[in-house]
């Protein structure tokens, strides 16, 4: 008579449930761990490479980097990019940081006088121009039996300054303020008070 043989089913070992729950444990505190020991995200500010005088018109060469934990209220950057041309209003010494405050577009210094000019906002791209904007001027005169006539007033003009303020009634003007030489300022003033105005941001 043949006898079978028979297998019986092999015992899983134990596992020991604190052994793994210590391990997971392990685990978790490993990743806390490099997460809390990162260094913090670092942003980029620009800063005068070397000692800049009052005045001085900013190259590459005079701007260098630094990266910083807090940006606020300094020049973002990792290269001087558009600021090139631009002047200091205060000396700087090697490694302070860039501020908008303390930069003049050379825009300013060719035009250095200011004008402000009021324009309803639906003549200003409905209010969508800021600090730093360059704008055509246009102005439209109506003269006896001629009819509206619209032409170019001032080509290029930078905006040293823009807000929107509330006029009588729920209008809305754009309040702007212009770096001007003094013969852009007087037909300026002039065709405020003799057309209607109209502003054209230019660039994207």
């Amino acid at each position: 008579m043949a006898v079978r043989s028979i297998s019986l089913p092999r015992t899983l070992p134990h596992v020991d449930r604190r052994f793994l729950l210590a391990g997971v444990l392990a685990a978790v505190s490993a990743s806390l761990v490099l997460l809390l020991t990162q260094p913090p995200e670092r942003t980029p500010i620009l800063v005068a490479a070397h000692d800049l005088q009052v005045g001085h018109t900013l190259s590459a060469g005079d701007v260098g980097v630094r990266r910083v934990e807090d940006a606020t209220g300094l020049v973002v950057g990792d290269a001087i990019g558009e600021l090139a041309g631009y002047s200091l209003t205060v000396p700087l010494s090697a490694g302070e940081p860039l501020l908008a405050p303390i930069l003049r577009a050379p825009q300013v210094v060719d035009s250095p006088q200011s004008l402000s000019l009021a324009v309803p906002i639906e003549r200003a791209v409905l209010g969508r121009i800021a600090a730093g904007d360059i704008v055509d001027i246009y102005v439209t005169r109506s003269s006896p039996g001629i009819g509206a006539t619209t032409s170019a007033l001032a080509r290029e003009v930078y905006v040293v300054d823009a807000t929107v303020t509330d006029r009588p009634g729920g209008r809305n003007d754009v309040l702007l303020v212009l770096a001007v030489d003094e013969a852009l300022a007087a037909q300026l003033a002039g065709a405020a008070h003799s057309g209607t105005i109209d502003v054209v941001r230019l660039g994207p």
